[in-house]
């Protein structure tokens, strides 16, 4: 049997496999699919997309990945807002948004210090504003959303409230 003859059987027998068998072997899973869509354009879409890890209980990890992102703070935040795999650092969030006032805060926006850790605003826990529902990965709990003192806990950074460009709070 000659070699192109052979190459001709291969292609003939190829296309006798069902129709799905080679989009099952290529296609991303819905929830892959639903993590490459375009940023989070609503605070309310990045709180959603955060509370799909702590529903999922992902653990923290600098060297771990979940669906294509780095399981710490920075990565969390950088898949709940949408941006690309694998996310990025504390230091490089600063390239997509802004430092905004407290008064500014809204859903969706983050408490970030650039050399040590990244917090995703939910809502204000008390009239006095004193502290908030937070979406985090926690060194110690992993993902939660939790009750945080404002701007975060004493001794761990430099917290200023953040905006990502182009998000809307609803």
């Amino acid at each position: 049997m000659s070699q192109p003859l052979r190459a001709d059987l291969s292609r003939r027998s190829a296309l006798l496999l069902p129709a799905g068998a080679f989009a099952a072997l290529t296609l991303p899973t819905a929830a892959e699919a639903d993590d490459e869509r375009a940023l989070a354009i609503t605070g309310l879409m990045a709180c959603t997309r955060a509370q799909r890890w702590v529903d999922a209980d992902v653990p923290y990890s600098q060297s771990a990945y979940y669906n294509g992102y780095r399981t710490d703070c920075s990565g969390f935040v950088s898949f709940a807002w949408g941006l690309a795999r694998p996310g990025l650092s504390t230091y490089s969030l600063r390239r997509v948004g802004d430092f905004i006032t407290k008064p500014q805060l809204r859903r969706g926006d983050a408490l970030l210090s650039p050399t040590t850790h990244v917090v995703m605003f939910d809502k204000w826990a008390d009239a006095g504003r004193t502290s908030y529902w937070g979406y985090e990965e926690s060194s110690s709990q992993g993902a939660v959303h939790r009750v945080i003192p404002y701007p975060y806990w004493p001794g761990y950074g430099d917290f200023k409230p953040f905006h990502k460009r182009g998000m809307t709070p609803a």
